[in-house]
């Protein structure tokens, strides 16, 4: 089984191509916070798999909470636990503080892999031209026919990057993420039409509408930018978003 956290479909691609290669079917993270879900039945799995995009050199916020507040029950003592890292260039210490969750629930993270996708941080970063969008995502498909073949064969093995020093990534951590969980920064602009995705897709619950509009209720943001990138009208904007483009990955449906 593979559990998956994904916003703008780069995690979500990768699950889907590791699932159609291994049998296994695929549980949106997601779906599961939204639903307020506190367990996930494991009877039977040969492998577990959390998939998950990588924030600020670290595993996403949501995907961390989910994960260190559910229980696995009926997980066989022989499951090939493994995790798959989407990140732009570099993975950070993202399995480590995955490897730290599952360890207090005395679950063993067995193998660790990374791989880059699109970059998609809109506020600060342009989304990349569409040449190098398909030769990036080319690249990904090399990278995953690799990991496929190691999850397959439930290979214990780290494929990561080269991790960040351990004060940089506790200088992110103290600093620079609880100002990025802040919503004050999310602007609307008139061409929003009230169609509400943006309330259905945060994976936080915490968008409402107001008389047609989202409104951000807590600071507790994802930072997956799910409402700004599929925004139907480009009408939620963040940082420098408005001028850097949108980005969803084009090999999945979400």
């Amino acid at each position: 089984m593979i559990l998956c956290f994904s916003a703008t479909g780069n995690t979500k691609y990768c699950a889907e191509y590791i699932a159609s290669r291994t049998h296994d079917t695929i549980t949106s993270i997601n779906s599961m916070m939204k639903d307020g879900v506190k367990s996930v039945n494991c009877e039977g799995a040969e492998r577990l798999g959390i998939f998950a995009p990588v924030y600020d050199w670290d595993l996403a916020y949501a995907a961390a909470e989910f994960l260190g507040g559910v229980s696995f029950v009926n997980l066989p003592e022989s499951c090939y636990v493994y995790g798959v890292f989407t990140c732009g260039s570099n993975a950070g210490r993202a399995d480590e503080n995955l490897r730290e969750i599952l360890s207090r629930k005395g679950i063993t993270l067995g193998a660790a892999f990374a791989v880059s996708m699109p970059d998609n941080y809109v506020p600060m970063f342009r989304t990349e031209s569409p040449e190098r969008r398909a030769e990036h995502l080319a690249k990904a498909d090399e990278t995953l026919k690799e990991l496929a073949e190691d999850i397959a064969e439930k290979r214990h093995v780290q494929k990561f990057t080269r991790k960040p020093s351990r004060l940089f990534t506790y200088l992110i951590k103290k600093f620079v993420v609880p100002s990025q969980r802040k919503v004050k920064g999310f602007t609307v602009n008139d061409d929003c039409v009230g169609c509400g995705l943006c309330e259905r897709v945060c994976p936080m619950n915490i968008i409402t509408l107001k008389d047609n509009r989202p409104v951000w209720t807590a600071d507790k943001c994802a930072c997956c930018l799910a409402c700004l990138h599929r925004c139907p009208k480009q009408a939620i904007n963040l940082g420098r978003s408005a001028k850097n483009g949108r980005y969803v990955n084009p090999n999945v449906k979400l």
